[in-house]
């Protein structure tokens, strides 16, 4: 469930209002209450709840008037809406629907279906909010709560810091679209490399720097597979020429020109077998240690497992 998250409840009935707010607070959510419309809307922009639930009908102005007001605003483009209705009719699911209405409920509604659809709805925002817009991957929170989730756990797991070499010349050269092709065809590398073991799980840190995160005795195949695979690749990213000379000229971030191998992928594992790991920041750390040592590779991908003990 969100923790300590803020739910907007606006209903004109003081009796539905006092039944849903105590099932949501019971749950452990926080509960802004409005009376009318206009109220909603001013509590929101008030208090920047994480959900809303908003009654069809309802004095000053209408849930929908609501909808439309908030979803005007960038800041609320994606909070998620519910509407109480007594009227579930086709018409009126469509004319929500146009307005991004997330989900419906019809009066009378059970208290546990409310709680249930709220933390779907809390819980899909958050995936969506956090996931990288180009690959789909998860982002730094995630990431972030999943290697904590490992360390708790005392579980031998492994985290790759995986990092593209020569990206930017390559997009400084090809142009920002034929880059977001090469890190959609990256991450679709590293996630087919990932299935290797059922739980593990692959993030996308920003630009060309992606994570995944598995049990110890998967990672060096992972990384074996997502090392081998990307080479055998890279060429098919470039025209004739540079494909043929196995490199390109571009310029350096000084803005010299300069001479540059085919894309590749640095890896560096980190794992919890020689030293105890004691913090995301400690991983984070190391992982970038290791990632820069498997860049210094001159040429084609390398990773490079931590063999330090404590």
């Amino acid at each position: 469930m969100e923790t300590n998250a803020k739910i907007l409840l606006a209903d004109d009935s003081a009796t539905l209002r006092f039944l849903v707010s105590e099932v949501l607070t019971d749950a452990g959510f926080g509960v802004i209450e409005a009376q009318d419309g206009q109220e909603a809307i001013d509590k929101t922009y008030k208090e920047n709840p994480d959900l809303l639930i908003l009654d069809y009908e309802m004095p000053r102005k209408t849930g929908f008037d609501v909808v439309r007001e908030v979803r005007s605003r960038t800041g609320y483009l994606h909070t998620p809406i519910i509407i109480f209705t007594a009227a579930a009719d086709k018409a009126t699911k469509l004319e929500g629907l146009g307005l991004d209405i997330d989900d419906y409920l019809t009066k009378p509604a059970d208290g546990e279906e409310i709680v249930a659809r709220v933390k779907l709805l809390l819980k899909r925002n958050k995936q969506k909010m956090d996931s990288n817009p180009l690959t789909r991957l998860p982002g730094n929170p995630s990431i972030q709560a999943r290697v904590e989730q490992e360390i708790a756990s005392q579980r031998k797991f492994a985290v790759l810091y995986c990092d593209l070499n020569n990206f930017k010349a390559y997009n400084d050269k090809y142009g920002f679209a034929a880059g977001d092709h090469v890190l959609l065809t990256v991450s679709g590398i590293i996630v087919r490399a990932a299935l290797q073991d059922p739980t593990a799980f692959v993030g996308h840190i920003g630009g060309d720097d992606f994570i995944v995160v598995c049990s110890f005795d998967k990672a060096e195949a992972i990384a074996r597979q997502i090392t081998q695979e990307l080479d055998s690749t890279a060429p098919l990213f470039y025209n004739e020429q540079d494909r043929l000379q196995g490199f390109m000229d571009s310029v350096n971030r000084r803005g010299e020109a300069e001479r540059f191998n085919l894309l590749s992928i640095g890896i560096g594992i980190v794992h919890n077998t020689q030293r105890k790991l004691t913090s995301f920041a400690m991983v984070s750390n190391i992982g970038s240690e290791l990632k820069c040592l498997a860049k210094r590779q001159p040429k084609g991908s390398c990773y490079v497992m931590d063999r330090r003990a404590a």
